[in-house]
């Protein structure tokens, strides 16, 4: 239920269990476990939900997957990002955020994830018509003013 929320079914695809995803979680936590040696992941992730069960009792009286979505939201909005959590949640967020991964994952590397994506693949291009020329300005842009990217800086080139 909680990939769901994480990734729910919409117009171009199935939701994420749909695609498989809770199955693709237990076998990365089994899959974890081999080869730390350890439960440590799995426990953080279990641990994780049962917070979320015990957040939703004490505030609504029901466990977390029979609250009504806006008040699993409101849990969850507490959780999802990292720089506004409150110091009380805040040890809850790296749960929360290896589980979206978790979820992300499962969903991107299945048969409905890929075929959510706007990839082509290896299909044959009949005509290059290059970069758009909007993109290719910003990039003259940058390469003009130097650019501080992922590898570092790069020089201005000139023309």
């Amino acid at each position: 239920m909680l990939c769901d929320l994480i990734i729910p079914a919409d117009e171009r695809s199935g939701s994420a269990t749909q695609a498989g995803v809770p199955e693709f979680i237990d076998d990365s936590l089994d899959i974890r476990k081999r080869e730390d040696g350890s439960d440590n992941f799995a426990a953080q992730i279990q641990g994780g939900l049962a917070w979320l069960d015990r957040e939703s009792n004490q505030l609504f009286a029901k466990d977390f997957a029979g609250a009504a979505i806006g008040q699993q939201n409101q849990i969850l909005d507490r959780i999802a990002w990292p720089g506004r959590a409150a110091e009380e949640d805040r040890r809850w967020v790296p749960f929360f955020t290896r589980f979206r991964d978790l979820t992300v994952s499962g969903f991107f590397s299945s048969k409905t994830g890929v075929a959510d994506l706007p990839y082509l693949g290896n299909r044959a291009v009949a005509q290059w018509k290059g970069c758009e020329p909007a993109v290719w300005a910003k990039i003259e842009e940058r390469m003009k003013n130097g650019y501080h990217g992922w590898g570092g800086d790069v020089k201005p080139w000139s023309e």
